[in-house]
């Protein structure tokens, strides 16, 4: 892989303020990339272009080697939100049982933790990993009381696109009343719950 492979793709976004832009891109810079996976920095007028320049590191092109730029606008309309699906708490609730699953059974990152719900019978991802097979498959991400989420239905032609978005999935099969019983046990108690 050559060093020009290395540096994409690359995401960044980019808004257009008062006093020039705010720029928002991944934050590779050692130990403070784990607690703060993005960097926002406000870059003025004068200096916007130089500024994306770097970003797309076209000092490092090789000659005779093109590479495709694809540049889209992305606004929070652009996310689908489903508020029918299940409220808030609910989808906390999801999301912390399907991280507690990944955690106590020890699934390495690579495998994709995804619940069937036995009520609808929907095989569900949701967080970072919803985010990142939206992105990878070009899906609309639906965003339920802010968390992202993927579905598919489960039937032989759900698995089978399923599949098609992650090449190695843990399926948990799971009731919506025992994510609601498991979140209720192992949900934090702040001081004043605990009075």
């Amino acid at each position: 892989m050559s060093q020009q492979d290395k540096k994409f793709p690359l995401f960044f976004t980019l808004e257009h303020v008062d006093n020039g832009y705010v720029l928002t891109t991944e934050n590779i810079t050692g130990d403070t990339a784990q607690n703060n996976p993005y960097r926002r920095e406000v870059v003025t007028e004068d200096k916007i272009n130089a500024r994306i320049g770097q970003l797309l590191h076209l000092d490092t092109m090789v000659k005779s080697f093109p590479i495709v730029f694809h540049v889209e606008v992305v606004s929070e309309t652009a996310y689908k939100t489903d508020e029918s699906v299940t409220s808030d708490s609910l989808m906390e609730a999801k999301l912390a049982f399907a991280h507690f699953q990944r955690k106590s059974n020890k699934v390495s990152k690579d495998i994709t933790i995804a619940l069937l719900i036995e009520e609808t019978q929907m095989i569900e991802i949701y967080g970072q990993e919803a985010e990142n097979i939206a992105r990878s498959n070009d899906l609309s991400i639906s965003r339920v009381g802010g968390t992202s989420m993927v579905s598919v239905a489960n039937t032989k032609e759900g698995k089978k696109l399923l599949a098609s978005y992650c090449n190695r999935t843990t399926l948990v099969n799971v009731s919506l009343e025992k994510i609601k019983k498991w979140y209720a046990e192992h949900k934090p108690k702040f001081e004043q719950d605990k009075k």
